[in-house]
């Protein structure tokens, strides 16, 4: 709608529509705390019918008036219920298909505000949800302060989409916050960003009605100069946004036109502290105010004596923020701005038409029976009825069915440009066959590589992939033509995009960085100008070319985990499968940790990578070191301990981002370091195990320990690397694959010489000296790679009931009962039973992988970070925490002998022949013994 339509719109259509919205929203909470089957100490539901009554007019704005069916709306989350009537209005509860519910389904979604959907009937989640019937293109909004950020970064991708040659429409993002939420530092972070990077598509509405959760908000006028609204006026035009107050309604304007009128409109807005009128609008006898007011302000005396008790009363409450014209206004002009964001300050009354109106208590209150039935007999609605549309043949039914229909012809229209689009991509993407398995980095060249320097060359590998013409006639001179291996990753590379709060060098992303910055040309090349570029440095010089994929950010983390998140959503918005990666030092994650389950819960698909992690940045391990271990839905978490495993991860993670097939894993989080590895140590133990062996004939030994009847496992050829890395590959992408196994083995006894070490990302290298230790000491030590604690022991494993842990690596809790001398007791005797006991080591917090022997019933000693670290060189820092090679030595050595202590009593009659010799109890430190402290250091 532009300005000349707003004009012929009738303002008491509009009233009588907003009424019966503010009606619909507290009639829906008043019905959520007021159930049948509440149950005795259930706690209170809420609704905050104060809050959402403040935003009714400029939700109302925006659903009848402004936005378009493609645009974005981002609303407080006390807002929420407001929002659901207006869309019950407009007849927009919908479902997958586009095809509208029910009346009764529709009522019965009004009626379930916070209710559990028992039988898969609609109901609306606290605040906004990506799982309500309204859910088109709206922001979930339970986290205050993040979705306004997310409108924002939204607004970058489809911009970046669209400068990319993808098809998106044109669309304006709105976010409509509280005064209180406004403070919130994540909305701060995103003020001098989203201005850099000319978001002009992105609107901020403030809800100001100068009250919060505890009461009237109370800031220091003298010291900021002004209210609240004019430092928020100041703050924004200081960061390069545009800024427009709509603070008085037409009743004021109308006082402002007498005489001494614009002594009045002062006193509103420069003389008047935001307490102080909340205080005002308290005051129910006018004669008691005017008398009051003319005596702290005299100068305003004739003005009171020219007005009436109820002018004064209605002029007090007409903010701006409850006229729909003047917001619509205000909106459409923000949309004017094609170079810089918005921000609208609304003025507006906290629980307005409310009889808890400005009361200060009245975020969290209810309002009373009667109150909610006074207003449901206002709407004329009779009988049994509580919600209802406006009859057939009204002014009021005729605008929004029309308004309504309007709307759905855009949703439509966007959900088939979504459909045209993930046909495209999906032919695109399998034009030159299936994505392969791996971007083939050779890392047989390189000393120690770590799994950061195999990120830095995968995506290096990838931008030059994307960077690189599938015409070979218009290669550029030194660029070598797509191998036919490299051309099924060509749209991959393309929409793959990167970013990073600043640490994109430390964390290897040069190459994608390197003169390949995505953002406003603000600056000309000066450095190439006057030839003092560095050129072992990446080209920072933003730019808006089909090759410019690297977003670049200051510090603030939780701006980019927004982004990140947003960009992700696109592949389920417009179809459009960006491929989103973020670096950021893992510790760091914490501070984005918000945004971070924000993204989650709103399904995004994207890749986080923490790196580098853990205590294992044993130079920084003093503060940094303590790593982001966390278990959320959707999320799932890999670290990898070869550079083959993270090719393998990340190839299979875009893979299935781009062709929409990771649903429950949507969120990956990978997990690097900076400590190197011997990366051939992968194939030379694989080409150990007996599974690998080609037509083995007898049981292996190792040539450093022979046995008789036993084969030289050096001398018994192994399958060729393809086919090893073939089923390694599967058990990788499964989450976990045995490196050293010793099944197969001359002398391997379950239950009497055999251990199972889990080890997870850089601690593998620890497990491995353990391990031939122990096989030293004729211990036989299996080391299994842990590449996934999500899909091994976390979320993921629980779905399967830990299948692959119990049927795939066949770890479980059999009991190996062993012989010995005849000892009885009456018909009863001892014998020893034992099982395969575990131990786990990885650099994080134990609950990580503490629960393998509860999975599966046996014993294990968990080594992990328990404390606060320390700087020194990893071997330091891992003995220091129990983590080290000679930890997870006496580790096994502890539950071996625990586990030869079980003792299980049987009858002699179902035993035989068996015997067990009884001797004293010992304690495991006797069948191990100990290290001194002198041994230990």
């Amino acid at each position: 709608m532009d300005k000349t339509a707003l004009k012929n719109i009738k303002p008491e259509v509009l009233d009588s529509i907003a009424r019966r919205a503010h009606y619909l929203a507290t009639q829906m909470i008043w019905q959520a705390n007021h159930r049948s089957d509440k149950e005795k100490g259930d706690p209170k539901i809420g609704g905050h019918p104060a809050a959402s009554a403040s935003s009714l007019h400029i939700m109302g704005a925006l659903h009848l008036l402004v936005k378009t069916g493609f645009d974005h709306i981002a609303n407080k989350p006390h807002a929420s219920p407001t929002d659901h009537s207006y869309n019950y209005l407009l007849d927009l509860f919908l479902k997958n298909d586009l095809s509208r519910l029910s009346q009764e389904e529709c009522d019965t979604a009004m009626n379930g505000l916070r209710k559990f959907s028992a039988q898969g009937e609609p109901v609306f989640q606290s605040y906004h949800s990506t799982y309500d019937s309204d859910n088109h293109n709206f922001y979930p909004s339970g986290s205050v302060g993040i979705p306004p950020v997310a409108a924002g970064y939204m607004a970058l991708a489809y911009r970046y989409a669209r400068e990319h040659n993808y098809e998106v429409p044109d669309a304006h993002f709105w976010a409509v916050c509280g005064d209180s939420e406004f403070r919130e530092g994540s909305m701060y972070e995103a003020v001098p960003d989203f201005a850099e990077r000319e978001l002009g598509s992105v609107t901020w509405i403030l809800d100001y009605n100068r009250q919060s959760l505890d009461g009237h908000r109370i800031t220091n006028k003298e010291i900021m100069n002004g209210t609240d609204a004019d430092r928020v006026e100041r703050t924004m035009a200081a960061n390069g946004w545009e800024v427009i107050q709509v603070r008085h309604g037409s009743k004021r304007q109308a006082l402002f036109k007498k005489k001494d009128g614009e002594l009045f409109k002062n006193f509103l807005e420069k003389e008047l502290e935001d307490y102080e009128l909340q205080s005002l609008l308290l005051v129910q006898d006018m004669k008691a105010l005017k008398k009051g007011i003319s005596k702290e302000h005299p100068h305003l005396k004739k003005f009171l004596e020219s007005v009436t008790d109820q002018e004064l009363y209605d002029a007090f409450r007409d903010f701006g923020g409850h006229d729909m014209i003047l917001l619509a206004e205000a909106m459409l002009k923000s949309k004017e701005s094609k170079r810089k964001p918005t921000i609208i300050i609304a003025h507006t009354l906290k629980g307005w038409g409310l009889r808890a109106a400005a009361q200060p208590g009245n975020h969290s209150s209810l309002p009373q029976e009667e109150e909610v039935e006074e207003l449901r007999q206002k709407q004329k609605i009779s009988g049994d009825k509580l919600y209802e549309r406006f009859a057939s043949g009204t002014a009021e039914a005729k605008f929004l069915k029309e308004r309504g229909e309007s709307l759905l012809a855009d949703i439509k229209a966007q959900h088939a440009l979504k459909a045209k689009n993930q046909d495209s991509f999906l032919k695109q993407l399998t034009a030159f066959g299936e994505i392969p398995e791996t971007l083939d980095i050779n890392t047989k060249m390189t000393s120690y590589p770590h799994t950061q320097w195999m990120l830095g060359q995968l995506t290096a590998k990838l931008t030059r992939i994307a960077n690189t013409p599938l015409d070979e006639s218009k290669l550029s001179d030194k660029q070598k033509a797509l191998t036919p291996n490299e051309k099924p990753f060509k749209l991959p590379g393309e929409l793959f995009i990167s970013m990073a709060p600043d640490v994109g060098t430390s964390t290897n992303l040069n190459p994608a960085m390197d003169g390949k910055i995505f953002g406003a040309p603000v600056v000309v090349d000066h450095e190439t100008d006057l030839g003092v570029k560095d050129h072992k440095l990446p080209d920072l010089v933003p730019g808006e070319e089909v090759s410019d994929r690297f977003l670049r950010f200051e510090i603030a983390e939780g701006n980019v985990m927004t982004c990140v998140g947003s960009f992700g959503r696109m592949r389920d918005t417009l179809g459009i499968p960006l491929m989103p990666l973020m670096t950021v030092y893992d510790f760091f994650i914490k501070r984005a940790l918000d945004q971070y389950f924000y993204n989650l819960y709103w399904k995004s698909s994207f890749i986080c990578v923490g790196t580098p992690s853990g205590v294992t940045l044993s130079p920084e391990g003093a503060q940094h070191g303590w790593k982001s271990d966390i278990q959320i839905p959707f999320q799932i978490t890999w670290e990898p301990f070869f550079c083959q495993e993270l090719d393998w991860i990340l190839c299979d993670a875009l893979k299935r981002h781009v062709l929409n097939d990771n649903a429950g894993r949507s969120g990956v989080l990978l997990r690097l370091v900076t400590r190197g590895a011997e990366q051939k140590d992968m194939l030379h133990y694989l080409k150990k195990q007996a599974r690998f062996k080609d037509g083995l004939q007898a049981p292996l030994a190792r040539a450093e320990f022979p046995m008789n009847g036993a084969a030289n496992e050096e001398e018994v050829a192994a399958l060729d690397e393809a086919t090893i890395f073939r089923t390694v590959r599967e058990e990788v992408l499964k989450g976990a694959y045995y490196l050293i196994d010793y099944r197969g083995y001359a002398g391997y006894e379950p239950g009497d010489n055999v251990i199972n070490i889990f080890a997870m990302g850089s601690l593998t290298t620890e497990a491995i000296k353990a391990s031939e230790a122990l096989l030293s000491r004729g211990i036989y030590a299996n080391v299994i790679v842990v590449t996934s604690s999500d899909l091994l022991v976390g979320i993921q494993g629980h779905e399967t009931d830990y299948e692959y842990l119990k049927s795939g690596l066949g770890i479980n809790s059999n009991l190996i009962l062993n012989r010995s001398e005849e000892v009885r007791t009456g018909d009863l005797i001892t014998v020893a039973g034992r099982r395969v006991p575990v131990v786990s080591v990885h650099d994080g917090e134990a609950g990580l992988l503490d629960n393998i022997g509860s999975i599966v019933g046996v014993r294990q000693e968990c080594l992990a970070v328990r404390k606060h670290s320390k700087c020194g060189r990893p071997s330091e820092i891992y003995a220091y925490h129990g983590i080290d090679a000679e930890s997870v030595v006496e580790a096994c050595g502890k539950v071996l002998a625990e586990t030869a202590l079980e003792k299980v009593i049987v009858s002699e009659q179902a035993l035989g022949d068996a015997h067990q010799a009884e001797g004293a109890s010992a304690h495991w430190t006797e069948l191990w013994p100990s290290r001194t402290p002198a041994q230990k250091h």
